[in-house]
């Protein structure tokens, strides 16, 4: 009953009080909604399971020389599988993308190369027809597909009758033998499942072609048993191959990881946990300011409580009737937040869906979820503890009799004023903080939205295809069939220009008339093998010319410079006819510099300038390829543009399948669309962190003035100017200023070193220092203000009314 009366008693002083309701809430929704909604969307990101039986289990497996792994190579993989004891399951599968034809029109779909396994291992069956089996592998099989239920209902209108339909993919009839369940896209958002070719699951001992692989670990093995297992076992094989077919040397490093921390590189809980400390600052504010909030007006209260005290009230039932007000306000702002969170959360899913499509993770699904609700209550039991118990607990640590001889004033002791001086040195340490690492953050958004890249993206389509080594063996048939590929696409109407290109790598060079140096201490540059003429979207020529059909095998090796290059390496003069040595293919090669051409942004530094990378152009007809990019410009939209590319393709081999086709700038386009918006949300978050710390500290210093209102009133009333007065509290408001900003700058300084070193020094090193002056300065000067305006307005009191002040 008690209990009841204490929450009527809360509710009255909340209603009687709205724009004081209205402060809290405001604050705590804004705390609330900021913390969860970033725990939810990186959780989502970074640690939410895959839909499907036994997801815990499943395993990404990656192989490779670089520091981090996604593929494996696929000669000494399946190799090695046969020799691992450590997993229970194994497979492997090959992202492509298929061509769904409808008449004359179709689309593009992701799709993958399983083997029968497959869907035995994401435990899953379909809910017509059959998967795929071992007979469906074989080399005189009919072509089948098993179908995602998204493309059951909207290309079949969930026809009950849809397994063993016909169907056109790449230009092959290929019949229709199951539909998996709604929602089943694994591994990553696949809409078709085709069987695994025998050319992918037989390469030869010199391929360098890599695959996707997944397994699960033998029950009582651990991760790291199996990838040591896995490490051992395929550099044993990789090693004999090195010598035998002359592999790039080094030693392969394994992973074995889920699929959802593979699918962040094995980055995402190093951003998880930045962005949520972030946040969760954010949310100490807001609880450090509600907190300081319900204090006051605990304060107000605290002749009633000392009254209750004496009278014999234990201290947990004076806690409890102080803590309801703040309770309710936080009980009230937790549910307002969760309904805040949930609709941005819908809108953010609908929004990534409908503008990224198929590159989502298909179980990257956002919405309000049991673990978004359960760190929920964990933030509302903080709220409760930092914003209702603890102003509570506090102001029931009274001196009584004080309080009780002389009012409210003798509630003010030591105590009270180091908690003021503590909040405030807190306050100003965390909004210094969060200031410069938003600025930095704000920077960096700034350069990405506006990062040069050389080219022009603009009604470009990029098509990727492979040609399969057991039909096009030689370099004479690969040359001829991109050539051939890039003349008839250049030749259809509507085509601006193509380019067919390929991406051999960092290669070690070496300058003519230079002394020759250890390969390992040669400069390497971004090599690129190209067919056809640039200059329709770039990199565009400065001098000399473009490589074209007199740059062929048996011509003389002739390349082109990227501007950023010929300056290096020639400052003062031409760099035409110059000759540049390249370990080309493990065989040292002389060129000839024909042209140079501008710099562009080639992908292997994201944070340099475009500069900062140099290029070399080879001639794609002496240097043959199996794998190439096709580039081609056509002002037809989309759908459209895809089908020249299909109609050159399927004219010259209606077999080959291209790994992708979609517009050449959309990567580069969406980092800068997420740039936008993380930049917005970032300012977003960072303005109402300002606003709470602003507050803030001008709720704590003036709570602090007012409290020491009498002791002003003392000095003043013996003979202290009020000038004096001033000075003494601007000086003791300094002290806790610089002590919070020392903290700031020292934990900036730590954050500034890390991430000049990862970012490859895009950040001058003048603007970290430049930041955090401005910050400084600006912290300093909302200190000092919220410090004298209290100062001055208790100033203006008489002595008297300053001694009689309560």
């Amino acid at each position: 009953m008690s209990i009841l009366l204490d929450i009527k008693y809360a509710l009255r002083l909340l209603f009687k009080s709205p724009r004081f309701t209205a402060l809290t809430l405001f604050v705590l929704i804004g705390g609330l909604s900021i913390s969860l909604y970033t725990f939810s969307f990186l959780y989502t990101l970074v640690y939410k399971p895959l839909p499907m039986p036994e997801s815990d289990t499943a395993e990404r497996i990656g192989v490779s020389l670089g520091s981090n792994p996604r593929f494996v190579p696929r000669y000494e993989f399946l190799q090695a599988r046969e020799q691992l004891t450590a997993f229970a399951e194994l497979g492997v599968y090959e992202d492509i993308v298929v061509r769904y034809s409808r008449g004359q029109a179709g689309k593009n779909y992701p799709a993958n190369y399983v083997e029968p396994g497959f869907f035995h291992f994401s435990r899953t069956r379909p809910v017509l027809g059959r998967v795929i089996e071992p007979e469906d592998l074989r080399a005189d099989a009919p072509p089948v597909a098993v179908i995602s239920h998204q493309v059951w209902q909207q290309e079949f209108n969930g026809s009950s009758d849809v397994v063993g339909q016909e169907i056109r993919l790449n230009n092959i009839p290929t019949s229709v033998i199951g539909v998996m369940p709604e929602g089943y896209l694994f591994p990553f958002k696949s809409f078709f499942w085709l069987p695994m070719p025998d050319e992918i699951l037989s390469p030869t001992p010199e391929s360098n072609l890599t695959l996707n692989a997944y397994g699960r670990v033998k029950p009582g093995v651990s991760i790291e048993d199996a990838t040591a297992d896995l490490a051992q076992t395929i550099n044993a094989i990789y090693q004999q191959n090195v010598k035998l077919y002359n592999k790039k040397e080094g030693r392969l490093r394994a992973k074995v990881q889920s699929f959802e921390r593979a699918q962040t590189d094995g980055e995402g809980p190093l951003i998880f946990a930045f962005f949520n400390m972030v946040a969760f600052a954010i949310l100490l504010l807001a609880c450090i300011n509600v907190g300081n909030l319900l204090l006051a007006r605990a304060i107000q209260r605290q002749k009633e409580t000392a009254i209750r005290a004496a009278l014999g009230a234990p201290t947990s039932r004076l806690i409890s009737q102080l803590m309801w007000e703040g309770v309710l306000v936080t009980l009230l702002g937790l549910i307002l937040a969760i309904l805040l969170v949930s609709a941005a959360l819908d809108y953010t899913d609908f929004f990534l869906r409908s503008y990224i499509q198929n590159g989502l993770s298909f179980w990257w699904r956002w919405g309000m979820d049991w673990p978004t609700f359960s760190m929920a209550l964990v933030f509302a039991l903080v709220t409760l503890f930092l914003a209702s118990f603890l102003p509570a607990w506090r102001a029931t640590r009274q001196d009584i009799n004080a309080t009780l001889r002389d009012g409210t004033r003798g509630a003010q002791g030591k105590k009270v004023g180091r908690a003021s001086r503590i909040l405030v040195i807190v306050q100003v340490f965390l909004i210094s903080t969060l200031m410069m690492v938003g600025a930095l953050s704000a920077y960096m958004s700034n350069h990405f939205m506006n990062i040069e890249v050389g080219v022009n993206y603009h009604q470009v389509m990029r098509g990727s295809f492979e040609l399969p080594q057991d039909k096009y063996q030689d370099a004479p048939r690969q040359i001829q069939f991109f050539e051939e590929f890039v003349n008839r696409l250049t030749q259809l109407p509507n085509v601006e220009g193509a380019v067919a290109g390929a991406y051999a790598g960092k290669i070690a060079i070496h300058l003519d008339n230079n002394p020759f140096l250890p390969e390992e201490t040669q400069p390497r540059v971004d090599t690129m093998s190209i067919i056809g003429n640039t200059e329709f979207y770039g990199p565009y020529l400065m001098e000399g010319r473009h490589l074209d059909s007199r740059d062929k095998t048996g011509s003389a090796h002739t390349a082109l410079i990227s501007a950023s290059m010929a300056k290096r390496y020639w400052p003062e003069q031409s760099a035409i006819e110059k000759r540049i040595q390249l370990n080309l293919r493990d065989q040292k090669i002389w060129f000839q510099v024909v042209g140079v051409v501008t710099d562009r942004f080639n992908g292997s530094s994201m944070f340099g300038q475009l500069d900062t990378e140099d290029e070399i152009y080879i001639s794609g007809l002496q240097f043959a390829d199996n794998w190439q990019d096709i580039f081609y410009k056509t002002p037809n939209e989309q759908n459209l543009a895809e089908e020249l590319f299909y109609q050159v393709l399927f004219q010259l081999d209606h077999n080959l399948e291209p790994y992708d086709l979609r517009p050449a700038g959309r990567d580069f386009s969406m980092m800068q669309d997420s740039m936008w918006l993380t930049s917005k949300i970032t300012f977003g978050a960072g303005a109402f962190a300002l606003l709470l710390a602003l507050t803030g500290i001008y709720g704590l210093t003036a709570n602090t003035v007012a409290q020491r209102t009498h002791e002003i009133g003392i000095r003043r009333a013996v003979g202290a100017a009020d000038k004096q007065v001033m000075q003494l509290f601007l000086k003791q408001g300094s002290v806790q200023l610089m002590i919070g900003l020392g903290c700031g700058l020292a934990l900036f300084s730590i954050i500034s070193f890390v991430f000049h070193s990862f970012t490859d020094g895009v950040v001058p090193w003048h603007l970290y220092p430049t930041l955090s002056l401005v910050v400084v300065l600006s912290l300093a000067l909302i200190v000092m203000v919220a410090i004298y305006s209290p100062v001055r307005l208790a100033l203006k009191m008489e002595p008297s009314s300053a001694l009689r002040y309560e």
